[in-house]
């Protein structure tokens, strides 16, 4: 079986539209470029251009050259560049925002689906395709929805992206769940302190009302829900007529880490549990990006990763950026056919399954226009199109070294609250920044100690799903779930390190605080509860006992967003200049286990003030208070710039070593022997043919800028 390496071809969507004769040299450039896979765009607008009346000559005339080439297809699939006809036959479809505006289409984002009557012309036009599609030998894999959103791609031009649905349809559909969700309306009147007689009178709410927070909740839950059972839904459509062939779907921006549910963004890990494979879009030079940051691009790919594995599926690349990062009047630095070759060989030493690379030809109208191609407007190659096909034919060759391949196994996790995220609406934030900096911190600092780390959603928490780790972290995570306590407290009680921050459960999942902070009696599990808090910009820990390995006394940590303390009868590490007579930084003893307590936001402090805060010498001491060893130790001339990945593949390794900088680098790798013993060794560089000296589970070599050897080791 091959790994899927393919290029999107979007002719006459991101392109105009092409003659047959320009098809077939794009077709076979791309089959001489070296990829075997092309990935193709089907719209239901193009496909029903009058009710009842299809035209799948564009599909199946991709499906036909590609099979005359030697080329396989995945398809893309678009319901939301629907039919421009859908709202004078469905008026009562369009999407609804909170003011009441409704939202006529301009070629997206199509009509909402929870009207009964679109939904029943969309399943006829999947069926219709399906029936199409399944007929040709060639045809590989569906992608059902492109970074699944309750409503897609809209720019308003106030900059408020509103919230969507408040249609009829989407309101019955939510008081639907409602009554799922409570025994009776008394029920959910005690719940959101209102007086509706039965419900069919319930509204959605559309703003955050002081002192309410659970009806807010509950929105938000209906809606993640909504999308997760929207692509269930889309993949059922697809299955009655096509069982053998995979189903998938890709998130957007990379990862639900980065996103504020409030505005239709989904949970990865609810979205992961209902497709063959879950996928991420990975545009490390987006225009939309301050900067490259090859650690965030990093988390991004481990967050997917993670997504998939918790429901036992592999996770694909939707989207690789295949050119520059183009937005309006914003370009970011040009991408070198390095920078290409590199991303993928990234995604894949984070367990990637499939690469799909985005686009063949650059955009060539809208708002990105020029951008992201992997070729000239004109058609002709560029470096980079050699570059990425050069790599695919390496990746194709070793398909079954790739796929088999598994990182070693994690021993620590962080946790991916997304409770804490629907907080975000309660406490007035759009941006998710403040939560995912916090992981992100964490991340960083675990990436550059060379940890492999994985990200657990709370629902894993709640069913018990994480009793293999060492190590569990939580930044920043406000609001705890009563079945997340009990699942807690066994971790730590059966041996388990967990580590928390500022305002750790401060908030119960009802909306409510407890009598303590932590809630739901977590004080027990750290020690004591909140004495204090406040939003700080920049103040001072200063550690009091060498209970850390790697810290001593009078050590600084700088903190961030939050200092708080404790009134506690744990072990003392640290206090605040705030207020010297508790403890901000404790270690308590619970069972077989450990809790450890810093009063800042950990994360958010690492990526504030860096290095220099202290903060990864306080989380790496902690690390290593639960014996957690990194599978390798990398030394090189700038340091945070070279990854390493060892992963499994069958009875073979795979050693990655990556130089994400420009610049060459003296590199020094040491491997754990408890992960991989080869003592003196000759392994084969998959990249260039090589040969590389492993002596005393030690390699040193120089590895040029942008540069990545994938090791076989025997």
């Amino acid at each position: 079986m091959s790994f899927p390496v393919s290029v999107w071809y979007g002719i006459g969507s991101v392109t105009p539209p092409f003659n047959e004769e320009t098809i077939k040299r794009d077709l076979n450039n791309i089959k001489d470029a070296g990829f075997k896979y092309v990935r193709g765009w089907v719209n239901w607008r193009d496909t029903e251009p009058r009710p009842g009346e299809y035209d799948f000559n564009n599909v199946e005339n991709l499906l036909r050259v590609a099979g005359d080439i030697g080329l396989k297809v995945i398809l893309q699939v678009y319901l939301e560049f629907a039919p421009d006809w859908l709202p004078k036959l469905h008026p009562d479809s369009l999407y609804v925002s909170e003011s009441g505006s409704t939202i006529m289409p301009q070629g997206s984002p199509g009509v909402c689906l929870d009207n009964p009557g679109v939904r029943a012309r969309a399943e006829e036009f999947l069926r219709r395709l399906a029936q199409v599609v399944v007929k040709y030998p060639n045809f590989y894999a569906w992608d059902l929805w492109s970074e699944p959103n309750v409503i897609q791609w809209i720019y308003q031009p106030t900059g408020w992206r509103g919230l969507f649905c408040y249609c009829n349809y989407s309101k019955g559909r939510f008081r639907d769940w409602l009554r799922t969700m409570y025994s009776s309306i008394n029920e959910l009147n005690k719940a959101w302190h209102r007086s509706y007689l039965e419900f069919n009178d319930v509204e959605p709410p559309r703003f955050v009302s002081l002192h309410f927070a659970r009806d807010n909740i509950d929105w938000l839950t209906f809606n993640i829900i909504k999308l997760r059972e929207d692509l269930e839904w889309r993949v059922k459509v697809i299955r009655s007529i096509d069982s053998s062939h995979p189903v998938v779907s890709h998130s957007h921006g990379g990862t639900s880490v980065f996103s504020n549910p409030l505005f239709g963004e989904p949970d990865d890990w609810e979205m992961a549990s209902v497709v063959d494979a879950w996928g991420t879009s990975f545009y490390p030079k987006h225009a939309g990006r301050v900067k490259p940051d090859h650690v965030l691009d990093a988390l991004v790919l481990d967050a997917a990763r993670s997504a998939a594995s918790a429901s036992g599926k592999p996770y694909w690349i939707g989207e690789l950026q295949a050119g520059q990062g183009v937005g309006g009047f914003k370009a970011t630095e040009p991408v070198t056919p390095d920078d290409v070759a590199l991303w993928m060989w990234q995604a894949i030493a984070h367990e990637a399954k499939a690469i799909n690379i985005y686009h063949w030809y650059p955009m060539m109208l809208g708002f990105e226009s020029g951008g992201y191609g992997l070729i000239n407007p004109d058609g002709s190659l560029t470096d980079r199109a050699r570059k990425a096909g050069e790599t695919a034919r390496v990746i194709y060759e070793y398909s079954d070294l790739f796929l088999k391949a598994k990182l070693i196994n994690s021993s620590i996790a962080i946790l991916y609250n997304i409770e804490s995220y629907k907080w975000l609406w309660i406490a007035q934030r759009h941006s998710s920044d403040v939560l995912s900096k916090s992981i992100l911190g964490v991340y960083r600092i675990l990436f550059n100690s060379n940890h492999n780390v994985d990200l657990v959603s709370i629902r894993q928490v709640e069913n018990g799903l994480i009793s293999r780790y060492k190590v569990l972290v939580a930044p920043l995570s406000l609001v705890m779930t009563p079945k997340a306590a009990l699942s807690l407290r066994d971790f730590v009680s059966n041996g388990g390190l967990l580590l928390v921050d500022s305002r750790f459960a401060a908030i119960r999942n009802d909306g409510y605080i407890d009598s303590c902070t932590p809630a739901y009696g977590l004080s027990e599990v750290i020690g004591g509860c909140e004495d204090g808090y406040v939003s700080v910009d920049k103040v001072s820990l200063r550690i009091t006992s060498d209970l850390i390995p790697g810290l001593k006394v009078g050590d600084l940590i700088i903190s961030s967003n939050y200092v708080s303390w404790l009134n506690s009868k744990a072990h003392e590490v640290g206090v605040s200049e705030l207020n010297l007579d508790k403890p901000s930084i404790t270690i308590n003893d619970y069972g077989n286990g450990k809790a450890v307590y810093v009063g800042t936001s950990i994360g958010l402090s690492y990526e504030v003030n860096g290095p220099d805060s202290g903060v990864g010498k306080l989380v790496n001491g902690i690390i290593g208070m639960a014996m957690a060893q990194p599978p390798v130790d990398v030394k090189s001339t700038k340091q945070g710039y070279v990854e390493v990945r060892v992963l499994k593949s069958g009875i073979d390794h795979l050693l990655f070593i990556i130089n994400h900088s420009y610049n060459d680098q003296l590199v020094k790798v040491r491997i754990n022997e408890n992960v991989l013993n080869v003592g003196n060794a000759l392994i084969k560089d998959l990249v260039t043919g090589a040969s590389i000296n492993i002596i005393n589970n030690e390699v040193q070599l120089t590895l040029k800028g942008r540069q990545v050897v994938v090791g076989l080791v025997r």
